[in-house]
């Protein structure tokens, strides 16, 4: 039994044909399972499309967003909805090869918590491909966790695995890696990967250029949320100690070589140093307090305007 979570952002052409594909790759493995597309504001019929699809199959059901939040704000409403203990996501343009899901099954019954799919032969033009390959050696590089496709949005999880992350921005690409950091099992498999059929991409070079910065966000909230002082504490010891190295610089060599303080640029540039390493340290243990004084509140990024869950 699973669940398959299905981020919709203007694909009226695909769904048709998307849920066909799904209904026969998995119609020889004789396991329920269910369909929960996730409207994130589309503009063209693709809710009417859903809907005549969920009154056609009692197993498909959907969530509708008021606009448009993005798709780690689809997929975390479509996790806290899911029915079953094993999830899968794949985007609903029709570039992910549905039968591939039984390979994700059985690396799931060998024990895995989450296997990714990897595009090997991605069937994209050259100015995605060129950039996610540069995006995926930084971020395996970076990260710790050697994955060769982290933009692949087919994928296969644990429930349990899912309670664990809380996805917001465009971290929804980074889960392998905060599911490792939290010492899940992830299996990455090579997939089969089709040309887009209809409509264009709604993903552009800048992407990447975010990705970035949410990389950086990943590896802080990974590793020093809980100890903010650990990262704070260590650059503000740089600064200091490169600030006290140059205050006695100047200060043994008054007296040493005779050489006036104050009418050395050296001078201000070891007070600012010095400055900002306590100001550093100081933020550092405000953070401290923050994290062990305040109660985290968790507040969804995401407003629906109706749901249709109910099917069974």
């Amino acid at each position: 039994m699973f669940s398959i979570v299905i981020p919709v952002y203007n694909e009226e052409e695909s769904l048709d044909e998307l849920v066909s594909k799904i209904k026969t790759a998995v119609v020889e493995l004789n396991v329920q399972f269910e369909i929960l597309f996730v409207n994130d504001g589309s503009t063209d019929n693709s809710q009417k499309v859903i809907d005549d699809l969920s009154l056609e199959n009692n197993n498909i059901k959907s969530i509708t967003f008021r606009k448009n939040f993005g798709k780690s704000a689809a997929l975390n409403a479509g996790f806290e909805h899911v029915k079953y203990d094993i999830v899968f996501t794949m985007d609903a343009d029709l570039q992910d090869d549905p039968m591939e899901i039984p390979r994700f099954l059985k690396e799931i019954e060998d024990g895995y918590d989450l296997v990714t799919g990897w595009k090997e032969n991605r069937n994209d033009p050259k100015e995605k491909t060129i950039p996610s390959k540069v995006f995926n050696a930084i971020t395996s590089k970076m990260s710790g966790l050697e994955l060769k496709d982290y933009n692949c949005g087919f994928k296969c999880y644990r429930k349990t695995v899912l309670n664990e992350v809380n996805l917001y921005g465009e971290l929804h690409r980074f889960v392998p890696f905060l599911a490792f950091k939290k010492g899940f099992k992830v299996q990455e498999i090579p997939v089969h990967h089709h040309e887009r059929k209809h409509g264009i991409s709604k993903f552009g070079w800048e992407r990447y250029a975010r990705g970035f910065f949410d990389l950086l966000t990943v590896i802080f909230i990974t590793n020093y949320i809980n100890r903010p002082m650990h990262l704070f504490g260590g650059i503000g010891s740089i600064f200091f100690g490169v600030g006290l190295a140059l205050f006695s610089y100047l200060f043994f060599g008054r007296w040493i070589f005779g050489e006036s303080i104050g009418s050395s640029p050296i001078f201000l540039i070891s007070i600012f140093l010095l400055g900002s390493g306590i100001q550093i340290f100081i933020l550092g243990m405000i953070a401290e307090l923050i994290v062990h004084n305040k109660e985290r509140q968790k507040k969804k990024s995401y407003s629906i305007e109706k749901m249709n869950i109910e099917n069974s």
